[in-house]
């Protein structure tokens, strides 16, 4: 598959596909959420390349997939107080508002979904046109990562917002990032959103964030997982 491929004619029998699993661990060490990602073995086409601009048919079929396998672990999930959660962008946005989907979503308490910065304009006009229901929860994603900045969290509260794994790593290299990290989750925290730091790889990652308030870690450091992993590991460090 190749960068001219992405087009109309493409569909699901076109690709290769596997489904993998990024843990995030609370301060504890307990396994807290998940996300669902996407891989293309056999493709040098990125992830992120391949969803901003693939069709809406393939994307829309992709979503559908990863929420077949939500609902098949259903049980696990709630058994061991763990979240899933999904992406979502401009499309599959309002795919989650249909009445058929809706209806399973409203079974799936474990699922919880992650808006790029990147949608936001089309976020704020959605849900100024076509709230959500409430047991929808969404989490912002890649919070810094020059998108948007606070003005992503002032139309619709978040109940998590995922800190960009490419500012932690630059505020990590300022004389006085560590003060600057620890102020933007108070502040965040202070305002009711749950913080996830994405991007932790080692372990003086995990020990420059010690004593912050954020909610979870995620990162490399920890190996993915394919769904059969997942639920055979253990969930706690």
């Amino acid at each position: 598959m190749s960068n001219t491929m992405l087009n109309d004619t493409l569909s699901r029998n076109d690709i290769a596909i596997r489904y993998v699993y990024q843990k995030m661990f609370s301060p504890e060490g307990k396994l807290v959420a998940v996300e669902c990602l996407s891989r293309f073995d056999l493709s040098a086409v990125s992830p992120e390349y391949f969803f901003r601009n693939v069709n809406n048919s393939l994307r829309e079929a992709i979503f559908i997939e990863q929420l077949a396998q939500a609902e098949q672990h259903h049980r696990w999930f709630l058994e061991n107080g763990v979240f899933l959660t999904i992406n979502i962008d401009d499309h599959t946005l309002s795919v989650i508002q249909r009445e058929d989907i809706a209806d399973r979503i409203e079974k799936l308490s474990h699922v919880h979904f992650e808006v790029a910065e990147y949608s936001m304009s089309l976020l704020n006009q959605a849900l100024a046109n076509r709230p959500f229901p409430l047991n929808i929860s969404l989490w912002l994603d890649d919070f810094g990562s020059g998108h948007a900045g606070i003005s992503a969290i002032r139309g619709y509260h978040f109940n998590y917002v995922k800190i960009d794994k490419q500012f932690f790593w630059h505020l990590m290299k300022k004389d006085h990032g560590r003060q600057l990290m620890a102020t933007l989750i108070t502040f965040l925290s202070k305002n009711n959103h749950r913080v996830v730091i994405e991007g932790v790889e080692n372990e003086e990652h995990k020990r420059w964030l010690n004593g912050m308030e954020w909610f979870a870690m995620q990162g490399f450091y920890w190996q993915e997982v394919s769904i059969e992993q997942l639920i055979k590991e253990p969930v706690t460090l």
